[in-house]
């Protein structure tokens, strides 16, 4: 498997919202490429060194403070930010110990009560979310994010328009072969879909694994799916991608996510595509074919002009990316 070593840099600071997207304090970009295990113990954690994850949730309540505030730390040296689901913890113990971590979020009970205690003991004012269906109530002001459970990572982008903060799908099924749950037993491919449209409607979705009898998301260890170096992919992308990126439904009929004037990437998921066509601004553009199953880049001819069309092989899992020189 190609794989993808976490960075340990910390030099660019601890994460905050702004807008709808992820910023380092100095300014830099962070894409949250996440994905979900009960805890990082060793063996998840030596596993985790090799992958393209940028943010791991960690959601075990039961596991005593000391390892908890052991493995954030952890994380953080292998350049990973960590999400600490509060649900039945001891919330201003847990905050209190855990807050100076740089790299550590919070992930809060549903009640306001509960949410003021972590506001008042979390000195480091951490990202902070909910987690939950669309209709769940994430437009409190503390709210910096949402994290939502929902299948179709389409409606990322109404939810991006409506809460004007930034969403990660965090729940949007799994790769593996859970014979009770059609959810956590979906081909790679599927879940990498659902990863690209997350990203090219404006959010994030949340990686997770159910293959049998020890499945990632149950138990961390080992990883043994065909999605994990995909990630790999669409994180270089993101990382060679300008600041400013938003999603632009008025423009086009297929998920696209842009700097104005600047640069176009647009997904097509399951659809064969012959060809498809960009209107934008004059100047000369780069123009690139990705295949995002097959994690390659085809460099087509520069184009020109007011309407640029990118013919296709008219096959799945294809990206535009489009670059003005």
């Amino acid at each position: 498997m190609t794989t993808h070593r976490a960075s340990t840099r910390t030099d660019h600071g601890p994460v905050r919202a702004h807008g709808t997207r992820f910023l380092h304090e100095d300014g830099t970009p962070f894409h949250p490429l996440s994905t979900s295990v009960p805890q990082a113990d060793g063996r998840t954690l030596r596993s985790l060194r090799d992958t393209p994850f940028t943010k791991v949730r960690l959601l075990d309540p039961g596991l005593p403070l000391d390892r908890l505030d052991h493995q954030v730390a952890a994380l953080g040296e292998l350049g990973l930010q960590a999400e600490v689901m509060l649900r039945g913890r001891d919330i201003p113990e847990t905050v209190t110990r855990l807050a100076g971590r740089p790299n550590v979020w919070w992930c809060a009970p549903a009640c306001h009560e509960a949410q003021t205690d972590i506001q008042e003991h979390d000195h480091g004012h951490r990202p902070l979310t909910v987690h939950g269906p669309p209709g769940t109530d994430f437009g409190a002001p503390w709210i910096t994010h949402a994290s939502v459970a929902h299948p179709q990572t389409r409606a990322v982008s109404g939810l991006v328009r409506d809460l004007r903060k930034p969403v990660l799908v965090d729940d949007c099924g799994a790769e593996g072969d859970d014979p009770g749950d059609p959810e956590r037993a979906l081909p790679g491919t599927e879940l990498l879909c659902r990863l690209w449209e997350a990203v090219c409607r404006g959010g994030y979705a949340g990686h997770a694994e159910a293959w049998g009898e020890e499945p990632w998301s149950d138990g961390g260890g080992r990883l043994s799916g065909t999605a994990v170096e995909r990630v790999a992919f669409l994180r270089e992308v993101l990382e060679a991608a300008p600041t400013g990126l938003g999603h632009t439904p008025e423009t086009y009929d297929a998920s696209t996510l842009e700097a104005s004037g600047e640069y176009v990437l647009q997904y097509l998921g399951p659809h064969r595509y012959p060809r498809r066509s960009f209107a934008l601004p004059g100047g000369v553009w780069s123009v690139e074919v990705l295949d995002t199953w097959n994690m390659t880049v085809r460099e087509l001819d520069d184009a020109g002009g007011d309407r640029v069309t990118v013919e296709l092989p008219a096959e799945p899992y294809l990206a535009v990316r489009l670059r003005r020189r």
